[in-house]
Order: C-alpha cells, then structure tokens, then sequence
C-alpha cells in the first residue's frame, strides 16, 4: 500500500488528540478562547518546539513513513524530519504546511498541521497510547481522545 493510500485510510479512525490544554475548551459568550488562541499562535516559539521534540522522540521509537508538500519518505534523516516539521511552523500562521507521519509498525498516523495548536493521532494502539501520553506528559501536553471519536 502506498503512502497516501495509508493516510486516506487511517483519517477515518478513531482520533486522539496531543494538546496544549487538557480538554476541548468550552465556548464562552466573550469568546476569550479564541483571543488566547491568537495570542497563542503569534507566540508559539516555545509550542514549536516541543511539537518537534515530541515527533523527534517518537522516531526514536517507531519507522515513519510521510508525506510532506510533494515529498513522500520512508525513514527520512532526522535532520529533514526537523526541517519539514519546522518548516511546518514558517509563514502566517492562517496558512502554514503540513506533515502527515504514518507508523507502520502499529498502523497509526499523526498529523501536524502548522496552523494548530494540537496534534492529531489516528487509530493509536495501546502500547502507543501509553508512549504519547508519557511523551506529551514530557513537553507539557495533554493526551486526550477527540471530541465526537468513538473509544
């Protein structure tokens, strides 16, 4: 199966999320979410780096697969990993890239989209779970199934 066959597939799993808060924020009437948001991602130095770090720990421990712009890799360098995934965060933060990593090895997917604060985690297994939540847990996020995804 090829790389973007696996992506269409693994999208439609369950989703777990690796968040900056620890649970999807209630909307509020003054709508200060979405102001701390802003502030957020016009401050996110920090943030960007531990999303690097974590994807960079997480190779340690399993074979990627990915898929960035129109760059398809097996097992890339670790110092590409850290420029597409850097690269990921360059620009207005409205329309910057993203990165989709397939593990194989325990058929999962993760997706880090340069406009979010969060990543996205597809059809984790448990022992993968556990590995996030310690990693997350490690930079300071929160590990968390999807709103609306099935358990």
């Amino acid at each position: 199966m090829d790389i973007i066959s696996k992506i269409d597939e693994l999208i439609e799993k369950p989703c777990y999320l690796i968040d900056i808060f620890p649970c999807t924020v209630p909307e509020t009437s003054d709508r200060r979410y979405f102001v701390i948001e802003e502030y957020f991602q016009n401050n996110r130095n920090d943030w960007n780096k531990k999303f690097r770090n974590l994807l960079l720990k997480l190779y340690c421990y399993h074979d990627f697969w990915v898929s960035f712009g129109n760059e398809l890799s097996k097992n890339p360098e670790p110092n590409l990993l850290a420029k597409w995934i850097q690269h990921c965060f360059e620009g207005n933060w409205r329309t910057r890239d993203y990165i989709n990593i397939i593990l194989p090895g325990c058929n999962a997917m993760v997706i880090l989209n340069g406009d979010d604060l969060y990543l996205s985690l597809y059809n984790p297994d448990e022992p993968l779970k556990n590995l996030i939540s310690q990693l997350a847990g490690a930079e300071g996020f929160f590990f968390y199934p999807a709103p609306g995804t099935q358990k």
